[in-house]
């Protein structure tokens, strides 16, 4: 970038934000403002009282802390005040920290901080490492780096004597909590049993409650061997414009102030400016070497880019091998948000922590919410809530209470496993484990009849059947991430957006087998799987699964989507994925009596999959020798 383009972008960024400023300051927005009076302490901190229904006075602490590495991260420490006089004694409180996510900072948890504060939590916001008014550079969730800030931020905070923290024989009572990003981090900071050499997870941390966070960052980005296109785009993309992303954030922040005049608004507007400088973040080189690498499929580098991930995801450290084999299982009571929307951290990711990697209280709650949409709370924003939201805060604040402040508010008695279903949206299902009691793998065969494609629960008899496919890296469809329940964030209703649009047939980019009409309600929960057997031209082959349910008047409903890239440098021999079946994303879904069961296979998946440009001529084997199916989670239709 040249100086004469920087000073047009920054003198341009300048102006725009000063003329939505005045705008904006002239009138305070109607609703806005925190809720609360501002004041001073002794210490000469803010002070102010809270609306929510505990009487405690809460302080607030902005400054900036030194990491080990010298590195200085903006803090903001929200804690009741201590009572004098009367003789009542000094009272301590339990700390939680809070992780913003990616393309943000920490301002996104500073009013949900303040509200377990007046409840009677030391709560600590911060920002990591190179995002917004932070030094360092942005990495990925580096457990020598952002890991270890979380680790010796805690530190500072328990040893700081003006904060109440509480005490007991393993050290200061820490729980952690955050979104996306920092859902990640929250996997990685908790305590393991045994922890291997590097552990990044902390025994002084006693709850985990990571929301719509990944655990397996692998399978996040390169699920089944297939680049996430847009996802990763967005990734790499938004932590370089991380600074212009939290600018607008506090712009609006300062819009809401109902305590600022005019003139305040404008000073404080012009200081998140500076904040902000230079606007093009520092990013470490990895993140654009990996999105590289995947993009141009180099195998050496993408190798290493997976170690890199691994590194990365709280999986590693459970289980080194990947070989479904626990070795080190969470030892925090962890309460975990999941969306079975979800584009980019798949339920699959936490029910697999759930159910494999827990040696403590545990407890799953999986919404029918995306990545955005799921948000809910509204954070820093003062909008209208809807009852899930709210509901979903009081399961986060009991689990922080009982295990805490050791409150026996039943929160351990709950159902470990609620989720969301499609045939009675109000009334989410219930379980104490996953795989729910009574799943059973139901197998249906890639087959044909007279001419057409067919999905039979009898294997194929031909010897040497299969279904020509043709890769050109692209498809009659366009593939959209789920972003249509963004308004329920304020209270509105989820958008009519298809997840996917189809313009045009190609001929030969995609083959759909169709069940017969079910003869009894069939439900599902969980990850269906699909065992491929196929042969190709090229080294690279790339199969798109999607899963529909056909209703008796044609409407079609997707179920499950998933992604699949092979690599096989020897072409035309026989590849399959018997060993290591490909992992759609997880979902719950009841097909009813009358519906058919659909599996459609693409070649491609704009805009969600990186594309393998070139002719690519693909044979999907369904014989005897090479029976390809499609593996379903059936339940019992009780859930």
């Amino acid at each position: 970038m040249t100086r004469s383009f920087r000073f047009r972008v920054i003198t341009l960024l300048a102006l725009a934000m000063t003329a939505l400023l005045m705008a904006l300051s002239l009138s305070p927005v109607a609703g806005a403002g925190t809720g609360t009076t501002a004041a001073e302490s002794e210490s000469g901190a803010a002070v102010f009282r809270s609306e929510n229904r505990s009487p405690l006075e809460v302080a607030r602490v902005d400054e900036q802390w030194s990491m080990e590495d010298g590195v200085r991260l903006p803090v903001s420490v929200f804690y009741p005040v201590r009572e004098h006089g009367g003789g009542a004694p000094f009272q301590d409180y339990p700390a939680i920290i809070f992780v913003h996510p990616w393309d943000c900072d920490k301002l996104i948890f500073e009013k949900t901080a303040e509200e377990y504060a007046a409840d009677g939590y030391v709560c600590v916001t911060f920002t990591m490492r190179g995002w917004y008014g932070a030094e360092g550079q942005i990495g990925c969730m580096d457990p020598e780096k952002e890991i270890r800030d979380v680790r010796h931020i805690i530190t500072l905070l328990s040893e700081d004597q003006r904060f109440p923290v509480l005490w007991d024989d393993k050290g200061p009572v820490v729980g952690i909590t955050g979104y996306s990003m920092g859902g990640c981090t929250s996997f990685l900071a908790a305590p393991r049993k045994d922890p291997r050499p590097g552990d990044p997870g902390d025994p002084r941390i006693r709850a985990v409650v990571p929301m719509h966070g990944g655990a397996d960052l692998e399978f996040s980005i390169l699920p089944n061997g297939a680049a996430k296109a847009l996802w990763g785009v967005f990734l790499t993309a938004g932590a370089y414009i991380g600074n212009i992303s939290g600018l607008m954030m506090h712009v609006l922040d300062i819009a809401q102030k109902s305590d600022l005049n005019p003139l305040q608004k404008l000073q404080a507007a012009l200081d998140a400016f500076w904040k902000a400088m230079p606007p093009v973040n520092d990013v470490t080189d990895m993140l654009v070497w990996i999105t590289g690498a995947a993009m141009e499929r180099r195998v050496e580098d993408v190798e290493k880019g997976r170690r890199y991930l691994r590194e990365r995801s709280a999986r590693y450290w459970c289980d080194e091998e990947y070989d479904g084999v626990v070795e080190h299982p969470i030892t925090a009571p962890t309460l975990i948000l999941a969306g079975w929307n979800d584009d980019i951290f798949y339920a699959n990711e936490g029910l697999r922590i759930f159910s494999t990697a827990m040696d403590a209280p545990a407890r799953m709650i999986i919404t029918n919410h995306g990545h955005i949409g799921g948000m809910g709370g509204n954070f820093f924003i003062d909008l209208p809530e809807s009852p899930e939201y709210r509901w979903i805060s009081e399961q986060i604040k009991a689990w922080f209470d009982r295990f805490l402040k050791g409150v026996d508010n039943g929160a351990d008695r709950e159902p470990r496993l609620v989720f969301y279903r499609d045939r009675d949206p109000e009334n989410y299902g219930q379980a104490d484990r996953y795989p729910l009691p009574g799943t059973k793998p139901a197998s249906y065969y890639l087959n044909t009849s007279g001419g057409n494609l067919l999905l039979s629960k009898n294997k194929p008899r031909g010897a040497a059947d299969f279904e020509l496919l043709v890769n050109m890296g692209i498809t009659g469809s366009l593939s959209l991430p789920y972003y249509q329940d963004v308004p329920n964030m304020v209270g509105g209703e989820t958008m009519q957006v298809p997840s996917r649009i189809k313009l045009l047939g190609i001929p030969l980019t995609e083959r759909c087998y169709l069940s017969q009409p079910l003869t009894r309600d069939l439900t599902i929960m969980g990850a269906p799987q699909l065992e491929l057997y196929y042969k190709s031209s090229q080294p690279f082959t790339q199969l798109i699964p999607w899963i529909y349910e056909v209703a008796p008047d044609g409407t079609e409903t997707l179920v499950s989507r998933g992604y699949y890239e092979g690599y096989n440098p020897e072409v035309w021999s026989m590849c399959d994925t018997a060993e290591r079946p490909v992992e759609m994303q997880a979902c719950y879904h009841r097909f009813p009596k009358g519906s058919r069961i659909k599996l459609e296979i693409s070649t491609a998946d704009l805009l969600m999959t990186w594309p393998y440009f070139g002719l690519t001529l693909i044979q999907l084997q369904r014989n005897r020798a090479a029976a390809s199916r499609l593996i379903l989670p059936v339940v019992p239709n009780t859930y």
